[in-house]
């Protein structure tokens, strides 16, 4: 199945047993913690989302979940995942790296990853409703997110999710940050952050996420490395 397809069946799942989100159990199935679950480490919890580093031993299932707010995911390793459905329906997908998404809140599954494959291992950030969501734009850079090649892998009234990848020493664009950001680095390297505010210069790591608060002009750059980052735009 292709990759947008096989989130797009993870989508439809979420209506499965959605009718019963106070049950213990759905089916033949009983319910267990989305988050926090073992291999779970929260890394991040702010107004505007909880941050997991979430890890999927090979053969060890999760249980079945069902996920209780919108949650964007970002996956770090090549691997496969058997997903389970409420309805006993089994589906083997390749996992890629650098894949970006968000799925809705409802959604009931079992994962485990598979026996002889790397071990899965993702960022969840679990969406939240705090605002505040739009800043009036006070300087003279254009408002919204910006780099050089960033695409553009989801766009909805919740937020807007892009992949972007900043290269060493290459000048960056200049943004009005209308609306608060989560930064996932899938490479180590160094960010250096300019704008309105006094400089920053960021290590960051595969996994790490940063968070900044909108309303400032900001510049974002890599001092020394490819680095290729998941832009969480919360609107």
């Amino acid at each position: 199945m292709a990759r947008f397809g096989f989130y797009a069946a993870l989508a439809v799942a979420a209506a499965l047993g959605a009718s019963s989100a106070q049950a213990e159990m759905v089916g033949k199935y009983t319910l267990v913690s989305a988050l926090p679950r073992p291999g779970a480490t929260q890394i991040l919890d702010n107004n505007r989302g909880t941050v997991w580093d979430v890890i999927y031993p090979p053969g060890m299932s999760t249980g079945m979940h069902r996920h209780p707010t919108d949650f964007v995911g970002v996956e770090l390793v090549e691997t496969m995942l058997k997903v389970t459905t409420p309805d006993g329906q089994e589906h083997i997908n390749p996992v890629h790296r650098g894949q970006i998404y968000m799925l809705p809140k409802g959604l009931t599954h079992i994962e485990e990853n598979v026996i002889g494959h790397p071990q899965r291992n993702s960022i969840l950030i679990e969406l939240k409703d705090g605002g505040p969501h739009d800043y009036p734009n006070n300087g003279q850079a254009p408002s919204g997110f910006a780099a050089d090649g960033a695409k553009k892998v989801t766009d909805n009234a919740r937020l807007t999710l892009w992949d972007a990848t900043w290269k060493p020493g290459a000048a960056g664009k200049s943004f009005f940050q209308s609306h608060d950001l989560f930064l996932v680095p899938m490479d180590p390297g160094t960010l250096s952050i300019t704008g309105d505010e006094p400089a920053k210069t960021l290590p960051v790591a595969g996994g790490q996420v940063v968070f900044l608060p909108g309303g400032h002009t900001r510049t974002i750059q890599s001092t020394d490395a490819a680095i290729r980052v998941a832009i969480v735009e919360l609107k």
